[in-house]
């Protein structure tokens, strides 16, 4: 009997160990990760509205002959009726159908030299026209990971554009030209070329930008500095100009380089998070 009670007394033990052990494990699965605090006060503006700068919403189709798809890589969808046509960068195609006609045209040799070995444009562009009378089809896509800004030109005509940035418009009533740099200091040290290519029509026509957009619609002698390679476009009332990055060891260690952009409204800017050069540039070191 002795020995029962032993064995039973240890089976006791057993049970309250591990009773005790389950309720050590409960007691951390209970614990939760704290939920980081909002930033900003409650019904007060967001640290985005104070910059006075916003992100545009995800684009949402409510009718049209164009879509844009896709979250970080995104790719525009359009609907060519009879006689219609879009312009694109070459290469951007990304789907077509029979009954679309492709052609390249440059603009003008002239025009299209400058654009080309001044601007670090495309020499060429690329149409597509449905010939047939029936809607046809076709997608388009930019040459790296970016998001489609589509632009009114009806309210935005003239826009300046930083090199890369334009994918695609409709319609044949667009024309490109090239705006040289307000003052040489610009030219040399923007990081921009020594001209800005210039969009002018009617329509739609479709930017294409790295990471995150902002954009901002300055007051008139309202200044904001941005980094070289974060601007996109902006309207041609825009003054573009250049500022020292800060202090001799901010400019030398800073990693924002010597100058700054400056850009003076009013008018509307639009910039990107990672731009065509930084995504290159950050895709050389992981390969390399």
């Amino acid at each position: 009997s002795s020995v029962m009670n032993d064995a039973l007394i240890a089976d006791r033990s057993g049970v309250e160990a591990a009773t005790t052990m389950n309720n050590r494990f409960a007691h951390h699965a209970e614990v939760q990760v704290p939920v980081q605090m909002a930033m900003s006060v409650d019904n007060g503006p967001t640290p985005l509205e104070v910059s006075g700068f916003r992100s545009p919403p995800p684009f949402r189709w409510t009718g049209g002959q164009w879509e844009v798809v896709g979250t970080d890589s995104q790719v525009l969808v359009i609907t060519l009726y009879q006689g219609q046509e879009v312009m694109c960068e070459p290469g951007a195609m990304l789907h077509s159908v029979p009954g679309l006609e492709p052609d390249v045209t440059s603009g003008g040799f002239g025009l299209a030299c400058q654009r080309c070995l001044c601007a670090g444009e495309s020499f060429f562009r690329v149409h597509y026209l449905n010939r047939t009378m029936q809607p046809r089809s076709m997608s388009i896509s930019p040459s790296f990971p970016a998001k489609i800004i589509p632009i009114d030109l009806d309210r935005y005509s003239g826009l300046v554009m930083k090199k890369k940035a334009y994918l695609a418009s409709v319609g044949r009533n667009v024309e490109f030209g090239v705006r040289r740099p307000d003052t040489l200091t610009t030219a040399l040290c923007g990081g921009q070329g020594i001209l800005f290519t210039t969009i002018n029509g009617t329509g739609t026509a479709f930017l294409n930008s790295g990471g995150t957009v902002l954009e901002r619609e300055l007051g008139f002698g309202e200044k904001v500095f941005v980094d070289r390679h974060a601007l996109v476009a902006c309207e041609s009332s825009v003054q573009i100009g250049v500022s020292t990055a800060g202090t001799c060891m901010m400019m030398l260690c800073g990693g924002m380089g010597l100058f700054v952009l400056e850009l003076t409204g009013p008018g509307l800017v639009i910039l990107q998070s990672m731009a065509y050069e930084r995504a290159a540039m950050a895709y050389g070191r992981g390969g390399g």
